[in-house]
């Protein structure tokens, strides 16, 4: 497999036909946003992808088993996902038209929650291969397997900063509750920067690295929010509410040029995907088809 890399600094060789160019410009995929999401509309969990305006809906993986949980490549060229079906939980990778499909992890133990680094050469995920899930980086290739976290709680769902620095993630180390921390990968520390009573989950960090979005149910339903990031702090600061609904939203995803996050809401009567301004404002729903929509990944 050709190592993911970002596009201006990738020359893209034609091997079938023997020939390679480099690339002069934005490319199709990057000029025209897309959403990666998951559907069971056509009976179970597949991967779908839709222009940013919810037009152009295409399914892309067709079989029997789970496909879930779709994310981006940072140079839009690949998607990770988890699939069941080859009986467990797997990372897999594919193109975005759904081909060249690759079992990345084909471990026993459920693998889940894959993100990728912010050059593309690793995928970070969670797994249960030593009794409780904890955090995992390995290469885009599926090899060179580490563990990062080592706890006697539940660590997922982990999230890259910009520079690499740090892994934001999901675990239940202080509370029944589930809270949002940041690894530092310098010095391994752990920084825990969510303390309100109910679930903090999903962390998704900004693309210039200084907020973070996540899912809370401080408010008695679940909502999409943000907070401030500090390399110099030990909490995190400013966590606002952006949905405000009393519907559940979750789930939220950044656009690559910050001004959008993508989320999952059943405020339309069903699980959905929306969109919405990165300050909350303008939320349009994308999705509207009865079956349930979810896992969005905006590029």
């Amino acid at each position: 497999m050709v190592p993911f890399v970002r596009k201006a600094a990738l020359v893209v060789c034609a091997l079938a036909i023997g020939s390679c160019i480099e690339p002069t410009g934005p490319s199709a995929r990057q000029s025209e946003p897309k959403i990666a999401f998951v559907s069971n509309r056509d009976g179970n969990d597949e991967i779908y992808t839709m222009n940013s305006d919810g037009t152009n809906q295409v399914r892309l993986t067709t079989d029997g088993g789970l496909d879930s949980h779709p994310v981006w490549s940072p140079n839009g060229d690949f998607i990770l996902f988890v699939s069941t079906r080859t009986g467990n939980r797997d990372i897999w990778v594919m193109n975005p038209d759904g081909t060249g499909l690759r079992n990345l992890t084909s471990d026993p133990a459920s693998d889940d929650n894959p993100s990728w680094s912010p050059d593309g050469l690793k995928v970070l995920f969670s797994s249960d291969r030593v009794g409780q899930a904890e955090i995992y980086v390995m290469s885009n290739e599926g090899n060179n397997v580490v563990r990062l976290t080592d706890s006697f709680a539940t660590d997922t769902w982990p999230s890259s900063s910009p520079d690499a620095s740090f892994i934001a993630f999901q675990g239940n180390r202080n509370s029944i509750f589930d809270d949002i921390y940041a690894l530092n990968n310098r010095t391994t520390g752990v920084t825990r920067l969510t303390t309100a009573s109910g679930n903090d989950q999903s962390p998704s960090w900004s693309p210039e690295g200084t907020k973070i979005a996540f899912t809370s149910a401080r408010d008695g339903n679940f909502e999409i929010y943000t907070m401030d990031f500090s390399s110099t702090s030990t909490a995190s600061s400013n966590q606002v509410n952006l949905t405000n609904s009393p519907d559940s939203d979750g789930r939220p995803s950044w656009s690559n040029d910050a001004r959008q996050i993508c989320f999952m809401s059943n405020r339309g009567g069903s699980n959905d995907i929306w969109l919405m301004n990165a300050d909350g404002t303008n939320p349009r729903r994308l999705t509207t088809n009865p079956a349930a929509d979810d896992f969005c990944s905006i590029k």
